[in-house]
């Protein structure tokens, strides 16, 4: 249920904390097993934060059979989940805002070249993007890009299943809509909304029948 990264955004034992109070809101009954599924740990760490939480007066063990417990939330258990689970979701949105504010310093340099071929500031329009990748990133990026001088008119994805379907606005359309005509994009610039296939999504870009020499400068990784 809640995030855990492998490398950047470690697991601590505050989040497995929450991730067993968490559990035990939802259900009491849950077996420790069950827990150490559902926080991603072990049934011995799961066994420890239980005892703790016991002795902190925060779960009560009801029996429930000769082998096993329903682990019940008291007030002060239910109170620190609700403050713990407070601050999870405090970091998780300032890491959000740090992700949107990462899109945009990314695409400042775009920005910029294209008021430079504007006569007044006035006269500018808005700079048309196509969105490639119809998925988490996608919608980040375009959260990213409210109230900017970016105006997002294409969204395209590889996945031919999601080809004809809504994505915030926009009906997801197979990569060949890029191209108004063979070597005319129909936008201004191509962001890839990918982290994990921005460079194998670039190649493909670049390779694509049709793709006007200039792509490589408006084709823009995060």
């Amino acid at each position: 249920m809640f995030f855990q990264g492998k490398d950047y955004i470690r697991p601590s034992k505050k989040l497995r904390l929450l991730s067993v109070v968490q559990a035990l809101t939802e259900n009491e009954r849950l077996s420790q097993t069950q827990l150490a599924r559902f926080s991603r740990t072990s049934s011995a760490m799961v066994n420890q934060y239980l005892a703790e939480l016991h002795r902190e007066g925060m779960v009560q063990f009801a029996p429930v059979n000769r082998k096993s417990f329903a682990y019940k939330l008291t007030d002060k258990g239910q109170e620190a989940r609700r403050s713990m689970l407070e601050q999870y979701c405090a970091e998780m949105v300032r890491g959000f805002a740090s992700i949107k504010e990462l899109v945009r310093r990314r695409l400042e340099p775009l920005a910029a070249r294209h008021a430079e071929g504007a006569p007044t500031p006035s006269a500018l329009a808005p700079l048309r993007l196509a969105l490639f990748g119809a998925a988490e990133t996608g919608e980040v990026v375009l959260a990213a890009l409210e109230g900017t001088p970016f105006a997002v008119t294409l969204v395209v994805d590889n996945d031919e299943a999601k080809h004809g379907a809504p994505f915030h606005g926009h009906t997801v359309q197979p990569p060949a809509a890029l191209l108004a005509e063979p070597g005319l994009l129909a936008v201004d610039a191509v962001v890839v909304a990918s982290f994990a296939h921005q460079r194998a999504i670039q190649q493909q870009l670049l390779a694509m029948p049709g793709m006007p020499g200039s792509a490589r400068e408006v084709v823009v990784l995060l």
